[in-house]
């Protein structure tokens, strides 16, 4: 029916009240039974309103932070759909009619809407309308809102009716806010509780984390103090042996080849520190270049060879399918992840053989190169697997097996290499058995390069045989810096004599001297003088004006002089600071006394024909 269509006091009037008293009656009692704040502000729209014949009203409530109000409930035009409101919308508190009363509190009936600027139009323009506060405890927490699309609509028994379901409805209405707001809170709670669940879970996680690192930091301390007194003692042993003469040639060969094991032993052993610390540092850089595969592959082996061969282990190589001639990848890492794996499998096999097949699998533009390492040592206990990736650690038993050398860092880095070329490490092992490493990493093949199916047997095979393979001594070394006069700078009187002796026995004329400062002096001299070195090597950490800065002093003079860093820095970002530096080339500490004087010479050979394109 319509609103209280009659508006009078006849019979037709009687019959309205008595039905909005029922409406009331029956809007009371429903309204018990409602707990939720959706069910309350429903009902009001749905039943309360709607039964009275209104065209429509929305229910407003007030925002926790009391700045704007949100329609929450709806009758007529806004609500098209169950529950639903149409382009809902809020009103800031103290714009348009709505918010007038919710800032003010007062009971807004508005005869005409054109004649108020107030008016805010929501879905359709209409003419009249009712707006009353919701309140509890003298403060607003709503607004009952109706409109007309009939001027002066809305009489004075409406606004009672209005205010009358209004003040019936805020109580359920604050008391199911307050429930929500609890409900808020306790699951506010109830998720700081899980947080703090979470957080003590993680502190004891990192507590036990850092407790395992502690012992396996002091368990690698502990090795390392092992591992590096061991070949320093060898070192020094032998060293003082040859100093004081007396041995036969014989005797004097075996010594001074202790010597190369243990000082190679000891360089590879830091050179796995130096690299584990970039790891961690993520200074890990990808560098790729186009290599032979099966001679990069065939170097990697054989720098284990004789390592191999002073166990009794048979050391094999071979290849199985189709490979690329050449690919693309970096092939520092690729050795050393090689490397590693042999030698890890060399150490760890007693008896028997240890064995690389190399192979490749098309895809695209691709090959998946694979590298299987197997062998026949003691195996790794299957509880252990989950380990042998982990910096430091050792997963086999350190008691029965003490003489076992290692720092726990080969298999760290062969996995953080791999990882580092997208490639992926997979490993099968039986204890005592022996176990077989595999790492696959995909590789860009250059398109001209042909793939080869032919069968070789061993396509790794040199020409010469281990025994026969050995390289010339210092005494053999061709006389490749002769006529050459290089200026060296170098703050370290052991490192100082070793390259005096180096290139005075290839052959160059050396000046010496033991920082930039002096360095500087000299080469001004001798550029005056006409007598320009043709070369310089340059040690970047000294006292008084290091490396860099006379590299800097030296180039302005002479650019044409090329310099060699010399440095015991070996990162990936020491080179580029030794290159922005000035230097032409770079040379990391240790040096090979064996290649010393022919890398020096085909790095300066390279330079002048370099120089010599350029002016041409």
């Amino acid at each position: 029916m319509a609103a209280l269509q009659d508006r009078g006091n006849g019979p037709d009037g009687q019959i309205a009240r008595h039905r909005y008293l029922d409406i009331l009656h029956e809007f009371t009692l429903r309204q018990t039974g409602l707990t939720t704040l959706d069910d309350i502000v429903w009902n009001i729209a749905k039943t309360a309103i709607a039964e009275l014949g209104f065209e429509d009203c929305v229910v407003y409530l007030l925002s926790e932070d009391g700045f704007t109000l949100r329609q929450v409930a709806a009758h007529g035009p806004k609500n098209p759909v169950d529950r639903e409101i149409y382009n809902e919308i809020t009103i800031p508190v103290g714009e348009g009619i709505v918010g007038h009363v919710a800032k003010t509190g007062e009971v807004q009936c508005i005869a005409d809407v054109r004649l108020d600027a107030r008016y805010i139009t929501d879905d359709h323009f209409r003419l009249s309308e009712l707006a009353v506060p919701i309140t509890h405890a003298g403060r607003v927490i709503g607004v009952l809102d109706s409109e007309h699309s009939r001027a002066n609509f809305f009489k004075d028994e409406d606004v009672h009716l209005f205010t009358t379901i209004a003040a019936l409805a805020s109580t359920r209405i604050e008391t199911a806010l307050a429930v929500q707001r609890l409900e808020s809170t306790v699951e506010h709670l109830q998720k700081a509780r899980l947080q703090l669940e979470q957080q003590a879970d993680e502190l004891r996680e990192s507590r036990l984390a850092a407790e395992a690192a502690s012992i396996a930091k002091t368990n690698f301390l502990a090795n390392m103090s092992h591992e590096i007194r061991t070949p320093m003692t060898a070192i020094v042993g032998f060293a003082e042996l040859l100093a004081n003469g007396g041995a036969t040639g014989e005797q004097q060969s075996v010594w001074r080849g202790q010597l190369t094991r243990n000082a190679d032993y000891l360089k590879d052993l830091i050179g796995n520190i130096l690299d584990m610390a970039a790891v961690e540092s993520g200074f890990v850089s990808v560098q790729e270049e186009q290599i032979g595969l099966q001679s990069t592959v065939a170097d990697a082996v054989e720098v284990l060879r004789a390592r191999a061969e002073a166990k009794a282990l048979t050391l094999h190589c071979s290849s199985r399918g189709s490979l690329p001639a050449e690919v693309i990848t970096d092939r520092v890492k690729l050795q050393e992840i090689i490397v590693n794996l042999v030698s890890n499998a060399v150490k760890y096999t007693e008896s028997g053989t240890v064995g690389v097949t190399l192979s490749a699998e098309r895809q695209g533009s691709l090959a998946q190169v694979s590298v299987a390492v197997r062998d026949t040592g003691i195996g790794i206990d299957q509880s252990q697997l989950s380990n042998l990736f982990v910096p430091f650690s050792r997963v086999h038993d350190t008691e029965r097996l003490a003489g076992i050398e290692g720092t726990g860092l080969g298999l760290a880095l062969t996995y953080h290499f791999v990882e580092a070329l997208n490639g992926r490490t997979v490993v099968t092992s039986r204890l005592g058995e022996g176990s077989e490493f595999t790492v696959t990493i995909p590789c860009g093949v250059p398109d001209d390069v042909p793939w080869s199916d032919e069968a070789i047997s061993n396509p790794f095979l040199r020409s010469l045989s281990p025994s026969t393979a050995v390289e010339p001594s210092l005494s053999e070394q061709p006389q490749s810096l002769e006529g050459f006069h290089i200026l060296f700078c170098e703050d370290s009187e052991p490192i100082a004599l070793l390259l005096h002796t180096l290139l005075t026995k290839a052959g160059a004329r050396v000046t010496h001297c033991l920082n930039g400062m002096t360095g500087l002096q000299l080469f001004e001299d001798l550029v005056a003088s006409g007598s320009t070195p043709d070369l310089v090597l340059m040690d970047m950490q000294m006292p008084v004006m290091d490396g860099y800065q006379a590299t800097g002093h030296f180039k302005r003079l002479q650019q044409s002089v090329p310099i060699i860093a010399l440095t015991a820095f070996a990162l990936k970002e020491d080179v580029e600071r030794c290159l922005s530096a000035g230097c032409d080339h770079y040379l990391t500490k240790p040096i090979h006394a064996a290649t010393f004087a022919k890398k020096v010479r085909e790095f300066h050979d390279g330079y002048r024909e370099q120089l010599g394109r350029g002016n041409s």
